[in-house]
C-alpha cells in the first residue's frame, strides 16, 4: 500500500500541517490537513475516512472537505470508535459550530456526503479491499490506533496516545508488520506536560517502541509541536537501537 503524509505536524504554522494520511489515494487517516494539501479533483477520489480521535488538529478539514464535495453525489464513509464519531456529532457536526453533512441531501446531492461508521475495538473490519483493525490506546479523549493491512504488509498507525500495552502485545503478533507510526510531541523536558495530556516525548517514545521487541521495525515519528520540533529532533537523533525516521510533509512510502 501507498502511504503519503499531507501534514504531520503537532501544531499548524505555515510549512507544516496538521495530521493528515493518504492511503492508496482513497482512504484518508485522520483529516487535519487534507483540504490544505490536496487538489479538489485528489479530494473527490477520497472514498474513506479513518479518524484516530475527535480533537480539532486530527479533524478540521473533514469540515472543508464535506463541504468541498456537496453536490458531486457521493458519500464518504468516515470510520472511528463509537465515542469519536458520538463526539464529532455532538460537538462539530452539530448544525451550530458545523452544518451536519450526515444528514444534508439537495440538488445533485441524493445521499449525505458523510456518513458515519463505528468500529468494534479489536475486531478486523474490510475497507475497499484493506483491513482495519481499531485499538484504543491512552489519550485525553478516546484515541485509537490502527492496523491497516493489504496482502503484503501492515502499517500501525498509532495515533495521539501516552504510554499504552494493549497494542503493542498485538503489534508482536503481526508477522506482517512494515512499519509503525508514533507520536512524539514534548521534548523530553517537558515529560510531566506530556505525562498529564497523555502524549509522548522522545524518552517515552524510546520505551514503548521497545515494547515492541522488534527493532529493524521503522518508527515514523509524527506530531512534533513546531515550538519544540528542533529540540525534539535533537532528542530523537540521540535515540540507540530503534530505526527512526521522523516524518516529514510530503513524505511518501510503500508499506
Amino acid at each position: 500500500m501507498q502511504f503519503r503524509v499531507l501534514g504531520c505536524s503537532g501544531g499548524q504554522v505555515p510549512g507544516q500541517q496538521l495530521s493528515s494520511y493518504l492511503v492508496n489515494e482513497d482512504l484518508l487517516i485522520d483529516a487535519g490537513s487534507t483540504t490544505a494539501v490536496l487538489s479538489l479533483k485528489a479530494q473527490t477520489r477520497i472514498r474513506n475516512v479513518l479518524i484516530t480521535h475527535a480533537h480539532l488538529d486530527h479533524v478540521m478539514s473533514l469540515a472543508t472537505l464535506a463541504d468541498n464535495l456537496f453536490g458531486i453525489d457521493g458519500t464518504i464513509r468516515v470510520w472511528g470508535l463509537p465515542d469519536v464519531l458520538a463526539g464529532l456529532h455532538a460537538s462539530f457536526f452539530n448544525d451550530t459550530l458545523w452544518p451536519d453533512f450526515t444528514r444534508i441531501t439537495g440538488g445533485n446531492q441524493s445521499s449525505p456526503v458523510l456518513s458515519f461508521h463505528p468500529l468494534t475495538p479489536e475486531r478486523e473490519t474490510p475497507i475497499d479491499g484493506l483491513s482495519v483493525t481499531a485499538v484504543r490506546v491512552n489519550h485525553a479523549v478516546t484515541s485509537t490506533a490502527f492496523f491497516v493491512e493489504n496482502a503484503k504488509g501492515i502499517l500501525l498507525h498509532v495515533g495521539d496516545t501516552g504510554p499504552t500495552d494493549k497494542i503493542w502485545s498485538i503489534a508482536r503478533r503481526k508477522k506482517k508488520l512494515r512499519a509503525v507510526v508514533l507520536e512524539s510531541s514534548f521534548p523530553n523536558r517537558l515529560q510531566s506536560i506530556a505525562d498529564l495530556s497523555q502524549h509522548l516525548t522522545p524518552r517515552t517514545l524510546a520505551s514503548e517502541a521497545q515494547k515492541l521487541r522488534r527493532p529493524s521495525i521503522p518508527i515514523l515519528v509524527t506530531h512534533l509541536k513546531p515550538q519544540f520540533r528542533n529540540e525534539i529532533i535533537t532528542e530523537l537523533k540521540k535515540l540507540k537501537g530503534l530505526r527512526v525516521k521522523i516524518l516529514r510533509q510530503g513524505d511518501s512510502f510503500k508499506v
